[in-house]
């Protein structure tokens, strides 16, 4: 079988489906991708909360603690049908998750902002956070992340633009960690850009500071009907 053919095993269904990690990265080779969609997502809705709880605690997101918008979008994903999930596992044990669902079926927060803004939401489909534990980061998994969630997209056929939304940051902020970068370099590369205009805000919980608004700003990129 060609290098990178998904395979379907006979204990899963259409809806699920999982392959080993085809890198070069030797330290791939225990790891598992397994992409879930729609409902099938709640079996691992909880995983990935906690999964969530551990990674955005750090640079940039600052989570204290469970944030009630993070349970709004993975209620949004199980509730959809053309949801997806792509989830990282090693030795059965989740540690990288990103997810996406078409923007008409995200959570109000997300949504409305776009509706507002004159944004046909019927033909974007929207990408949610991607966590990864740090030990497994600078191996393409982050590419392996928006290869899957856009080829769902693409399969669906509905879809005319990719999107996700991203924290703002002051290059300043007091909280930034020394040499502290952001991923901006690496969504361009990706052929995404930010719509400098339309911004969304979210309230979450950060150390000593308690419940705070936090702005984000919408990245786009057309998804080509073949690749």
């Amino acid at each position: 079988m060609p290098e990178g053919t998904l395979t379907l095993h006979t204990s899963m269904t259409p809806l699920t489906a999982s392959e080993p990690v085809h890198a070069a990265h030797p330290a791939n080779q225990q790891l598992t991708v397994q992409t879930v969609v729609g409902e099938s997502i709640g079996r691992y809705a909880a995983d990935i909360a906690r999964l969530h709880l551990v990674v955005f605690r750090d640079w940039p997101h600052l989570y204290e603690q469970g944030v009630e918008g993070d349970s709004r979008h993975l209620r949004a994903c199980t509730d959809s049908w053309r949801s997806v999930a792509v989830l990282v596992f090693d030795a059965g044990t989740l540690v990288g998750a990103s997810t996406g669902l078409p923007l008409a079926d995200a959570a109000d927060a997300i949504r409305q902002p776009f509706a507002d803004a004159g944004v046909d939401i019927q033909r974007v489909f929207h990408c949610g956070g991607s966590a990864l534990l740090p030990a497994y980061r600078g191996r393409g998994l982050g590419h392996r992340f928006f290869d899957e969630r856009e080829s769902h997209a693409r399969m669906l056929g509905d879809f005319d633009r990719m999107a996700f939304c991203a924290i703002d940051r002051a290059p300043d902020h007091p909280r930034r960690p020394p040499f502290g970068r952001d991923n901006q370099a690496f969504w361009q590369r990706r052929g995404y850009r930010p719509h400098a205009d339309l911004k969304i805000v979210l309230d979450w919980s950060e150390p000593g500071e308690g419940v705070v608004p936090h702005t984000l700003t919408a990245w786009f990129r057309p998804l080509e009907r073949a690749r």
